[in-house]
């Protein structure tokens, strides 16, 4: 399952992927299938720049993933995939800002502290 953006100020949607998919360029020409039903994840692996020890994380703008986790019910696992390097004491979340259930990098897996 790959994410589309229907439109920059909504969540994301799902769509089923395989090596046979169809796929077209997004407005930031990133491809995504471009066709099929609206899936609903389970689990959602989150690209990260930047994290720290309570589960918040920087992006890479746009806001897509903290729109999807806060509208997607039951809410999806949230797991963070980044380098240690990335690691900050804080990034000093905002009211919209959603947290990760687990991060991934290099050093391992670590849960959020809160």
């Amino acid at each position: 399952m790959l994410p589309v953006v229907i439109d920059e100020h909504r969540a994301l949607a799902f769509r089923a992927w395989s090596p046979g998919t169809v796929m077209l360029a997004d407005r930031y020409g990133i491809p995504a299938p471009a066709a099929g039903d609206f899936l609903i994840p389970q689990v959602l692996l989150i690209p990260v720049i930047g994290f720290d020890a309570a589960g918040y994380r920087i992006g890479y703008g746009g806001g897509y993933f903290d729109r999807t986790l806060a509208s997607l019910c039951p809410r999806p696992l949230a797991i963070g995939v980044g380098f240690e390097i990335a690691r900050l004491d804080s990034i000093r979340p905002g009211p919209h800002d959603q947290a990760l259930d687990a991060m991934v990098t290099e050093a391992g897996i670590f849960r959020p502290v809160r």
